[in-house]
């Protein structure tokens, strides 16, 4: 791109990628859309001034791109791609900023997010409302069953919240149908993960990035409800956009500290094929694991092949009683200075799900 931005949102429409909005490396809120196309690997910008915001949404219907949302922001923008105007739409009562949207038969479904109407960003939400295009009306629908900041896609009438952040990176993936118009099916992730990028192919939810590991790249079958994990060259990033075309998955953009002068500029394109996939994903093989004590502090780090992913963990005592809990990350020091002298039984989740047991002496 011209400039690293972070915190953007996109749209892919024919073979044009248009990324809007995010915060710049050079400082500000961008209050542009950019245009990469695809075919001829190059980058134009619009002729169309947006309201500048961060963490906002975007999708595309009728040759249109709708941007909503973003910490403070409540406008809808409609751009029109032929003539490169921009008309406003209904109000937003209920906007948000980092929340997730999907659109699905003329209908853009929105969920999620922080800073309700304007509140403090640490509120997270969980609202969930739509969009209707035709309309131009704005709807509730029944809450998320967790407040989180998150992101979600929709594959075969079901829309799939993936992870998010609610004061810990979530590992949730929550199921709502939009032809019962319910909440039904849940699932866990072997790890949360939060500041993520998502797009679909087929089936398969990919997903890109993240706060904590920036170079997680994995995909969620929506017919086997299974998280397969893969190993990539990508950049490390976190509040990116993706995208997918002809079988390749594109990331763009983002960031890797909260400085704005950490945003990104590039964009990478990688494969992702079935005969790819299939030889790249690690479901069935569990990370190396080792475990060793920090001399300068007193605790301990569980290394899992430079994985920087958030875990939950017990402490109980010999004899079952639970003493502590709470989350880690691997390979940073786990502090367990609070808890008495004696010996303990530490207890989490691998990438797997497996049950691990480390007896501790403190």
């Amino acid at each position: 791109m011209s400039v690293g931005r972070g915190a953007i949102t996109s749209v892919i429409v024919d073979d044009n990628i248009y990324v809007s909005n995010g915060y710049q490396e050079t400082g500000g809120m961008a209050n542009y859309i950019e245009k990469y196309n695809i075919t001829d690997n190059k980058w134009s910008v619009l002729n169309a001034t947006l309201s500048p915001r961060k963490f906002a949404n975007s999708e595309t219907y009728g040759h249109k791109i709708y941007i909503f949302n973003g910490w403070g922001n409540s406008h809808l923008e409609i751009v029109d791609l032929e003539t490169q105007k921009v008309t406003k739409g209904a109000v937003n009562r209920s906007y948000t900023g980092n929340a997730g949207s999907a659109i699905h038969n003329g209908k853009i479904y929105v969920f999620g997010g922080s800073g309700l109407n304007g509140a403090a960003t640490t509120v997270f939400s969980n609202r969930f409302q739509y969009y209707d295009i035709a309309s131009d009306t704005w709807h509730p629908l029944p809450d998320m069953p967790t407040a989180r900041e998150a992101k979600g896609k929709i594959v075969n009438d079901k829309l799939y919240v993936i992870g998010g952040f609610n004061g810990t990176s979530s590992r949730l993936i929550n199921v709502f149908d939009l032809n019962s118009n319910r909440w039904t099916n849940q699932y866990t992730m072997p790890a949360g993960i939060s500041g993520h990028s998502l797009a679909v192919s087929g089936d398969k939810i990919f997903i890109a990035g993240g706060y904590n590991n920036q170079t997680f790249l994995a995909y969620f079958d929506t017919t086997t409800h299974k998280v397969h994990q893969l190993t990539s060259n990508m950049i490390p990033r976190r509040h990116a956009a993706a995208e997918v075309y002809n079988d390749k998955l594109y990331i763009i953009g983002g960031s890797t500290t909260s400085l704005t002068k950490s945003a990104i500029k590039s964009i990478q394109a990688a494969d992702i094929s079935e005969n790819i996939l299939a030889n790249t994903a690690s479901e069935n093989r569990v990370p190396e694991t080792k475990v060793y004590t920090s001399a300068s502090r007193d605790g301990f780090v569980i290394s899992n092949e430079n994985n920087s992913n958030q875990f939950e963990f017990t402490v109980y005592s010999t004899d079952g009683r639970q003493v502590s809990k709470g989350f880690a990350y691997y390979n940073k020091t786990i502090d367990l200075s609070k808890v008495q002298r004696g010996t303990y039984i530490f207890t989490y989740k691998n990438e797997k799900g497996v049950l691990q047991q480390i007896r501790i002496f403190r």
